[in-house]
């Protein structure tokens, strides 16, 4: 009872208390007995009430609930709490607390701080739908935005929820956060059909897309459905639409192209817009037998004709030019492929140079060509005696492997032949001694005959070196076949070609040089002998007319001698020492050129020469410019001993003849003489040999010497004569070329008488 007894409590107190409002003020309560009332009550738990902010005012939840949903309502169902704090005079907390109450049921929503009331969702749907209808498409984003709302409360609880209801639109499937009308899809696809229809080749997307002034999503979603004339490329940004009248004449213009000239080249399909040109090509033409490169594909017909072409160069013995056949566009890579698979099965041949395929007949021809000059060069190397040297040096490499030592055997040969020099009647010297032992002998044929094993760097360049004996090079092949290739148009292969031809003409040299140094060697043994004979015979000759000079030397004073033996030495000994050179360079292999040696070939000569041979000549050299014979004579006999001569027995009957001979050549040689100094030169020899039967070998210093000898031998007036045209000649001589005339004509005056003195003196 006792709840029952609260209740009827309360009540008799509001009667009270609304009788005390209504009472006249001597009968009311005053303002702090209410509020003591009031706070007893609340402290009894007797009553729930919210207190306003100012504390004046008193209110219960139910009446706050009431006033805050009557506040919402005149606000159009949209509120935020923190303005109905402000508005009902009552604490945020309060607001809040009570807030939940209102938002237990499904009309009212609180988002973000705001109480939304479904009758203000529905309010939005219908202005939604009315800006559909105007813009003919809307995105979350721009709601949002306008209407400060969450994007998700106005995509689920608005659009989505209102979709066919209230809102008249259709979600975009792509981008559902997108709301078109059916108005704007079909409007928007006749834009797009429109502008797809009036392309002709292939554009940008985005331009298609600026143009058009929609989305690219958008875009994307209708053109699957417009069923357009042409294809997109692909569904990025960067991508193109193809129309079909594009796609068709490109399919033509290829086809077209290949059939024409038999070939596709990538880049120019790629300008035509082809992003994948083998795939195309091989989809386009795939009937076709074709062979794909880095840089075009080429077709059958190409590859029968450089077959046709090829077979037409090995038959015709002549070359194909390779590129004049394939077309420009070609890079050097794919040459280089098709001449691979061309040559394939004709390797043995054909030879390929660059880009140009010879046939071996048109390689064997030049080789022909050029053989002459091999044989040439193989000659003069053999001439030479390069080859030997280098064949030597080869042989000596050889035996280097295989023998470490060295044996000198050139000391037992030379005591071999001084025994068999010495072992005959006698020695050779001067005395003409005979013997009947002849020694020929085979020398070594260099100079250096050592083994160089001090050096290992050394042994391979030796090595290098003679492995590479060069007798044809690349110039000669050049200057051979320039004139053909240049008449062929193909000079630009000239190096090429010559450096092939180098290899095999160099290796056909060497055989023949071999064939020559074999067949000089047989000859040089088989004629061995006969050079011994006849330089020994040769040699006699000058020492016999040496002996004979010098007899004619010993006429005059001992004093003036020297001058005579120097002279005769400088010429007849040169001559000697030149007969020995040849001799001994015959012997040792070595070339000599010409017949009439100077000083620095002799020179030369004896350098090069064997130590046996080196040594007794460069004796004899030193001798030449002695004053006297002796030590002539001496290195000759060592120089005999040496090359195995001998000096013949001296015959006086044959000496005899000489010295008439001899008289007759200068009688001979003064006849048809005109030259002043000369025709007194060859008087005065010619006089002395006819008054003494005795040669005089002397040069035009020592005329004087000889005219003052036959002095005592001459009839005054012919002495007195000879001695004016001497100093006649002589003055002539000095003479400046202003007085040469004068003098000149008195010596040719004078000429006729001195010429028959000699015929006068012979006679007497």
């Amino acid at each position: 009872m006792a709840p029952s007894t609260d209740w009827d409590e309360i009540k008799r107190l509001a009667a009270d208390f609304q009788k005390a409002q209504l009472s006249t003020s001597a009968q009311r309560l005053s303002e702090r007995n209410c509020i003591e009332i009031v706070s007893k009550l609340i402290e009894l738990k007797l009553i729930d009430v919210i207190f306003t902010t100012d504390g004046k005012e008193y209110l219960t939840p139910q009446q706050l609930i009431r006033e805050i949903r009557d506040e919402l309502y005149v606000r159009g169902g949209r509120v935020n709490t923190v303005d109905l704090a402000k508005e009902l005079n009552v604490d945020l907390n309060q607001i809040n607390v009570n807030v939940a109450e209102i938002i237990k049921g499904k009309e009212v929503q609180l988002v973000s701080g705001y109480l939304i009331a479904h009758y203000y969702l529905e309010k939005i749907a219908r202005e939604i739908n009315e800006k559909l209808q105007l813009q003919g498409q809307i995105t979350v984003g721009d709601l949002t935005l306008q209407y400060d709302l969450p994007a998700d409360l106005l995509q689920h609880g608005v659009l989505e929820r209102y979709i066919g209801k209230i809102i008249s639109a259709k979600q975009d499937p792509s981008d559902p956060r997108i709301f078109y009308t059916e108005e704007f899809i079909m409007r928007t696809k006749a834009k797009i059909r429109g502008a797809l229809m009036g392309l002709l080749k292939p554009t940008p997307i985005s331009l298609i897309i600026s143009h058009c002034n929609i989305a690219e999503r958008l875009f994307m979603y209708l053109f699957d459905q417009l069923n357009a004339p042409g294809v997109l490329t692909g569904r990025q940004s960067g991508a193109q639409y193809v129309p079909s009248c594009y796609t068709k004449s490109q399919n033509e213009w290829v086809i077209n192209f290949y059939k024409q000239n038999n070939y596709l080249e990538y880049d120019a399909l790629t300008r035509l817009g082809i992003s994948d040109p083998k795939g195309y090509v091989r989809r386009v033409l795939s009937n076709e037998d074709m062979e794909f490169l880095s840089s075009c594909v080429i077709g059958s017909q190409i590859k029968q004709q450089l077959e046709t072409a090829l077979e037409e160069c090995m038959s015709s013995k002549s070359y194909l030019d390779v590129v004049s056949l394939l077309p420009s566009v070609l890079s050097d890579e794919d040459i280089d492929n098709v001449l691979e698979t061309l040559l394939k099965k004709n390797a043995r041949s054909t030879i390929l140079f660059d880009k140009t395929v010879f046939s071996n007949s048109f390689i064997e021809n030049l080789k022909q060509a050029c053989m002459p000059i091999a044989q040439q060069n193989a000659e003069s190397v053999v001439k030479s005696g390069k080859y030997q040297q280098f064949y030597l040096e080869k042989q000596l490499l050889r035996s280097d492997s295989q023998q470490h030592g060295h044996v000198d055997h050139k000391a037992e040969r030379r005591e071999e032949r001084r025994k068999k020099a010495s072992s005959g009647k006698g020695g050779g010297g001067t005395q003409g001694r005979e013997t009947k032992t002849k020694a020929v002998k085979k020398h070594q044929r260099s100079k250096q005959t050592a083994h160089d094993s001090d050096s290992d760097d050394a042994s391979n360049a030796t090595k290098k070196t003679q492995s590479n004996l060069e007798i044809v090079s690349v110039e000669d092949i050049e200057n051979c076949i320039k004139q053909q290739l240049e008449n062929e148009g193909l000079d630009d292969l000239l190096t090429q070609i010559a450096e092939y031809l180098q290899g095999h003409l160099n290796q056909t040299a060497l055989t023949i040089a071999k064939e020559l140094a074999e067949k000089l060697l047989q000859d040089a043994n088989q004629n061995r002998k006969q050079t011994h004979s006849s330089a020994q015979d040769r040699i006699n000759v000058l020492v016999n007319d040496i002996k004979l000079y010098e007899k004619g030397i010993k006429l005059f004073p001992n004093d003036q001698q020297p001058q005579f033996i120097k002279y005769l030495l400088k010429s007849f000994g040169g001559d000697i020492l030149s007969e020995f050179c040849k001799y001994a360079a015959n012997q040792c292999n070595l070339s000599v050129q010409v017949d009439i040696l100077s000083v620095e070939q002799r020179n030369k000569i004896i350098n090069d020469l064997s130590e046996e041979y080196m040594k007794p000549l460069r004796a004899l050299n030193v001798t030449l410019s002695d004053q006297t014979m002796e030590p002539f004579y001496q290195a000759v006999d060592v120089c005999l001993s040496e090359c195995g001569m001998i000096l013949k027995k001296i015959d006086k009957k044959k000496d005899k003849l000489l010295v008439q001979n001899h008289r007759e050549k200068l009688i001979y040689e003064l006849e048809s003489c005109e030259e002043p100094a000369l025709v007194l030169h060859l008087v005065v020899l010619a006089l002395f040999t006819i008054l003494n039967q005795n040669m005089l070998h002397a040069s035009g210093r020592q005329v004087p010497i000889i005219i003052t000898y036959l002095k005592t031998h001459l009839k005054e007036e012919h002495f007195e004569k000879l001695q004016k045209y001497h100093e006649l000649v002589t003055k002539y001589l000095t003479a400046q070329d202003d007085e040469k005339g004068n003098i000149e004509e008195k010596l040719k005056e004078d000429m006729s008488f001195l010429k028959n003195l000699v015929i006068e003196v012979k006679k007497y």
